[in-house]
């Protein structure tokens, strides 16, 4: 039971770091086909599915009611059967992951005099990893 509530804690830490991810960053922008595929929007349901997953599991072991301990089992077992899945999707498409990434990367920079917003982020990305920007040599 204690190990079921540790989890819940891990997620709703990860939802509350995703959502401040949400509203304090400005990286979103850089690729413009996936607007809502940042890494705040994953953290947020990687923390709500964990959150979800750990009630079940806790309040299955507290009532010791059949049905919820098997659905925190299935639960667990479609988890790990979709990470098992992505892992070998994410082996076998680096490639072209790592081509569509470039690209996305590249029009973002294309975008950087037009664009506000994709100039604040990239800017932001430049003074975080120390880099010297063009307009402040």
């Amino acid at each position: 039971m204690l190990r079921d509530s540790s989890f819940q804690f891990c997620g709703c830490c990860i939802l509350g770091f995703g959502i401040y991810l949400l509203i304090h960053s400005k990286f979103g922008v850089l690729f413009h086909n996936l607007p809502s595929l940042t890494l705040g929007n994953v953290l947020v349901i990687v923390g709500s599915i964990i959150m979800v997953v750990a009630f079940l599991g806790c309040m299955g072991s507290i009532k010791e009611n059949k049905c919820l301990l098997m659905s925190f089992f299935v639960l667990l077992l479609i988890i790990l059967l979709a990470e098992v899945i992505l892992a070998i999707l994410l082996f076998v498409y680096e490639q072209k992951l790592q081509g569509y990434v470039a690209e996305g990367l590249t029009k973002s920079i294309q975008r950087y005099n037009s664009d506000n917003s994709t100039k604040a982020a990239w800017d932001s990305i430049q003074s975080f990893v120390h880099c010297f920007s063009p307009t402040k040599m």
